[in-house]
């Protein structure tokens, strides 16, 4: 509607909250990674094993993004999403340029990690110690990609799991389910 109000009143300019919303993504992404854009593609999710959503609703916030994630899981990618709300797009989505999906919806992640709104960071925490302790850790691409690596190792094993748990609000099964999915992730 916006758009055909512009154009009678003579310009197809209409502004739009995209460019105020992604600036500090931007700028976030440039001082933290060198980067002021995404790091991956969509071909990225075809070659992944596991592709996790930290508190994201690519549903409602990437809608396009949904015709690959949904390709990748049919590849045999598992989705998992850790947030605070069980995203009701990310259980079942209608991807209009699939036929079957424009019908019946797709289903887009394998499994939610429920956690307490702050608590992300005590998840991944609870999920890097399991992972360290079971030696699930790509030791040879930590090395040449990482520095401080026994420091964060000795970090994570003054943290007791019970605390980190209830920070999180999750389970240890939770914890160490998601854990699994990256233990068998290549």
């Amino acid at each position: 509607a916006a758009q055909k109000v512009m154009r009678y009143l003579g310009t197809n300019n209409v502004d739009n909250s995209a460019r105020l919303c992604h600036s500090p993504s931007t700028a976030g992404l440039k001082t933290t990674l060198g980067v002021a854009a995404t790091t991956c593609s969509y071909r990225d999710f075809f070659q992944s094993d596991v592709i996790v959503f930290f508190g994201s609703n690519p549903a409602n916030d990437q809608p396009v993004a949904t015709k690959y994630l949904a390709e990748a899981r049919k590849r045999g990618a598992r989705i998992l999403v850790v947030n605070a709300y069980r995203e009701p797009g990310m259980e079942r989505y209608w991807i209009p340029s699939n036929l079957d999906s424009a019908l019946f919806g797709s289903r887009l992640a394998d499994r939610f990690f429920l956690v307490k709104v702050g608590g992300d960071l005590a998840f991944v925490n609870a999920v890097a110690k399991v992972v360290v302790e079971r030696g699930w850790v790509k030791e040879e691409f930590v090395r040449a990609a990482t520095t401080g690596y026994e420091d964060y190792v000795r970090a994570l094993a003054a943290q007791p799991m019970d605390e980190l748990l209830s920070r999180a609000g999750v389970s240890l099964a939770d914890v160490d389910a998601f854990a699994l999915e990256l233990g068998q992730a290549e």
